[in-house]
């Protein structure tokens, strides 16, 4: 007995790899039907029948998967997506799924995940993210042992803000990961979900699942995960209120990121935007010049001109603050930036009462109340409640005297970001 004992605790599988089955499935009534209902007509049928072809391959053992389907399974599949008018892009990877309805014991696991990862990317371009999701969840069945896979399918299903699924396959990441040893899935997955615990407002757990993954990160010589690990834990020592740790991640963030990193920028923009919330004006006002050159989409821009311009009000530039507020007002026009206008103007809002331009500033916090009420943006919100208060009772802060304090090393770090970001010159002007 006791020798059996032992050899069963031998095979049990170690504590901290344990997690439940990740959920795959959301509110629907058969397994599938997102597929029918967003793609439709013939290809919609093909698909939910792949789809569901693959499943019920991917969950059974092994060993029984020769029996399956009939005989003739694989070769009506054929006809049928010859009879049909396939995309070409779909073409080759339903042909792998009639393929292992054909010969179920001799198609493996791999092949049919890089099928169903060819339909996700084509229902992905196709904007069929529903789609796109079952079948990333698909190929991660079909592949159980493929850590990126799961990562995937965690991804996409936070964007579609099925967020108990998405931590369900996070925490199987993890699993894996650990398991065959893929240290970058593995501390991605902890990032992702220390950041779903930030967006519930738990910044205690997501300090945690950052300083796991930096951890990994550091252990594996990953410097990327590690500036990314960094770069969040700077934003969640800000929320939490510890601000000088928070600079000191930041410093970290940059050494790790290096100067030429993609990330760097929007590194940049965020430390400059805490100094400014700090009253550290012209410091921010010299990194948010040199980020003119790099966050050029018209989102960027709306909000890097909306922070320089209250950045140059801060220090009192009223000339770079106007030119910037009719910058702003000419991006808020674009339809497409309508949800993030509102966060825009109560940055314009607070720089005009800095300066106390008080019709400009209760002009752009009325409107950026009535946006932020609009689309639902609570923090923007309470913010310009607060601001069209203190103006209309005429006590309005003045932000221009709420200088931050001297910091050589804060200085230092702007410097650093000013030159490895390079002087690109102004649009808005100095």
């Amino acid at each position: 007995m006791k020798t059996s004992r032992n050899k069963a605790a031998a095979l049990r599988v170690p504590r901290r790899w344990r997690t439940p089955p990740p959920l795959t499935r959301g509110a629907e009534s058969l397994e599938g039907m997102e597929i029918l209902r967003e793609v439709g007509g013939e290809v919609g049928v093909l698909l939910w029948q792949a789809y569901r072809n693959v499943m019920f391959w991917s969950t059974t053992d092994e060993g029984e998967r020769g029996h399956l389907f009939s005989p003739r399974a694989g070769e009506r599949r054929r006809q049928e997506l010859g009879e049909a008018r396939v995309p070409a892009e779909l073409a080759g990877a339903l042909d792998a799924v009639a393929t292992m309805l054909g010969s179920p014991d001799g198609t493996g696991g791999g092949e049919v995940a890089d099928a169903c990862t060819a339909i996700a990317r084509w229902a992905e371009e196709e904007g069929h993210m529903n789609t796109a999701l079952a079948y990333t969840q698909a190929a991660s069945v079909a592949s159980p042992r493929n850590a990126r896979l799961a990562l995937a399918v965690g991804q996409l299903a936070r964007r579609r803000a099925e967020l108990a699924r998405a931590e369900t396959w996070f925490r199987h990441t993890i699993m894996v990961s650990r398991q065959i040893g893929d240290w970058e899935a593995y501390s991605r997955a902890y990032i992702a979900l220390g950041n779903m615990f930030v967006a519930r407002g738990n910044f205690p757990g997501a300090h945690r699942m950052h300083i796991k993954a930096l951890r990994a990160a550091r252990r594996k010589g990953m410097p990327q995960i590690q500036g990314m690990a960094l770069h969040d834990l700077f934003v969640i020592s800000d929320e939490s209120g510890r601000h000088e740790q928070a600079e000191e991640y930041a410093r970290q963030a940059f050494r790790a990121y290096g100067t030429t990193h993609p990330s760097l920028p929007s590194l940049a923009h965020d430390v400059a935007y805490f100094w400014m919330q700090h009253g550290y004006f012209q410091r921010a006002m010299d990194v948010f010049h040199v980020l003119e050159g790099h966050l050029t989409t018209p989102r960027e821009r709306l909000v890097l001109i909306s922070n320089l311009a209250r950045a140059a009000a801060g220090v009192g530039n009223r000339d770079i603050f106007r030119k910037a507020w009719t910058q702003v007002y000419r991006l808020a026009k674009e339809p497409e930036l309508q949800s993030v206008v509102s966060t825009a103007l109560l940055e314009l809002a607070l720089g005009a009462a800095s300066l106390s331009e008080w019709d400009r500033a209760e002009q752009a916090g009325q409107e950026s109340l009535e946006l932020a009420q609009k689309f639902g943006h609570g923090k923007t919100r309470f913010r310009a409640e607060a601001l069209l208060d203190s103006i209309r009772t005429g006590r309005a802060a003045q932000e221009r005297g709420a200088v931050g304090r001297a910091s050589p090393k804060a200085d230092a770090l702007a410097s650093d970001f000013v030159r490895s970001l390079g002087g690109s010159q102004s649009t808005v002007g100095v």
